[in-house]
């Protein structure tokens, strides 16, 4: 499935959480497995942002006040590009019924999921 790098950016944090609930088996295996994958895409973002920040920063550590609109423009664009990630889209019902997951951290991981 494809999937906007920003959407793996902003879900890894929920999957650490959700590998540290009791889950099925089955699920956590696949999630253990999705993890793995999502975390080297996440260490390009990281390392690309980087990059950009050294771009952009006078300091090598800071994105100056003049620079960053370009900045944020550049990272914006490239957190867009999308990525293969071998997924098949799961029922949230698989999470098992004493699952609680806050709107904002549902909405980070929807990718995950049927409709």
């Amino acid at each position: 499935m494809k999937v906007r790098l920003i959407d793996i950016y902003s879900s890894v944090s929920v999957l650490n959480k959700l590998i540290e609930e009791p889950l099925p088996t089955k699920i956590s295996f696949k999630l253990m497995k999705l993890l793995n994958v999502l975390n080297a895409e996440v260490k390009l973002v990281e390392d690309q942002r980087l990059k950009l920040v050294k771009q952009y920063a006078p300091d090598g550590t800071v994105v100056s006040d003049e620079n960053k609109e370009l900045f944020l423009k550049e990272f914006s664009e490239f957190l867009n590009e999308e990525v293969d990630v071998s997924w098949e889209p799961i029922e949230v019902d698989a999470l098992g019924d004493n699952m609680k997951l806050s709107v904002a951290d549902l909405a980070k991981i929807q990718y995950l999921f049927k409709e």
